[in-house]
């Protein structure tokens, strides 16, 4: 056996182990695990100091956010916030008529293009109707020309069985 294989083997071992003693002890033929002497800390499953405050306590969390706020709003001088808003707000206006703009040409492409492939449909339907009226006129002749086949060869046939029983009775008569 391989290196992998023994511990693969040992690690499936210890898993089996694991599992018939918790069902053991959830049938109650076992002692129960001993408690942990102090508790663990949550940070195993990636939750850092914060994601455990907030969770905790999220009112606090709140209140010393808006504190923090307040005292970062505080700290900035007006006049250089008053800057940010309203370049802020020309971006933002700038943005919206942009978006208008590339809209509206979008919506005329797609009207023209609804438009064209109306025109096509309306041609396409206009050389299946003049298609199949020719083919309509087409299978009319060639019916008439079978029809006409078909009667001037049952009369072919007829002449010749009547030429036939001609024959043979004259032959019998002899």
């Amino acid at each position: 056996m391989s290196e992998t294989t023994k511990s693969d083997d040992a690690k499936a071992d210890r898993i089996r182990k694991k599992i018939s003693a918790s069902q053991a002890r959830t049938q109650g033929k076992a002692k129960p695990r001993k408690a942990a002497s102090k508790p663990r800390a949550r940070k195993s499953n990636g939750e850092n100091f914060f994601d455990r405050a907030i969770d905790d306590h999220p009112l606090a969390m709140l209140a010393g956010s808006m504190v923090l706020g307040a005292i970062a709003a505080s700290l900035i001088p007006a006049s250089w916030g008053r800057k940010i808003a309203s370049r802020a707000l020309g971006a933002a206006a700038l943005a919206g008529e942009l978006g208008a703009l590339y809209g509206g040409k979008a919506l005329e492409a797609a009207a023209e293009g609804a438009r064209a492939g109306q025109d096509r449909l309306e041609d396409l339907g206009e050389t299946l109707a003049d298609q199949s009226t020719d083919a309509r006129r087409r299978a009319a002749e060639l019916a008439a020309i079978a029809a006409k086949g078909a009667r001037e060869t049952g009369g072919g046939v007829l002449k010749a069985l009547s030429d036939l029983r001609t024959d043979l009775r004259e032959r019998v008569r002899h």
